[in-house]
């Protein structure tokens, strides 16, 4: 009798395997992007942008997943991150309609134009500190 049941085991089909959750798999990335973007968000605009439209991804997954309080937050960080890519825009537009004329950072004269970081650190080349 037990040697029929091992029969019986070894011949059944294997278990299916789980099919993949693409709707958790999505939530997944969009958090891991999020977080990636938000690190850099200061240095580059691009992670900027790629913050804003995770951060609108991500509402918009938890809407759909009934997190109501995610998606609030969500929405919060994404008009903060929102504001941050439009700031410069914002600005310019603020000064031209006040009338002051808009310069560009590489217009402005600086005083530190003309040496290079070592220089400033170690001296002129040639010089002996």
């Amino acid at each position: 009798m037990s040697h029929e049941f091992l029969g019986a085991l070894s011949l059944s089909a294997a278990p299916a395997h789980p099919h993949l959750d693409v709707f958790m798999l999505t939530g997944f990335l969009l958090a891991f992007f999020q977080v990636t973007c938000y690190i850099s968000r200061r240095q580059s605009r691009d992670m900027a942008i790629g913050l804003l439209l995770t951060c609108i991804g991500l509402c918009v997954y938890a809407i759909a997943a009934g997190v109501w309080p995610l998606a609030m937050v969500q929405c919060a960080l994404a008009v903060s991150a929102a504001l941050r890519v439009t700031r410069r825009f914002r600005s310019q537009r603020r000064r031209r309609l006040r009338g002051a004329r808009v310069f560009s950072t590489s217009a402005m004269p600086s005083h530190w134009s003309s040496e290079s970081r070592m220089s400033r650190m170690f001296g002129p080349p040639g010089s002996i500190n």
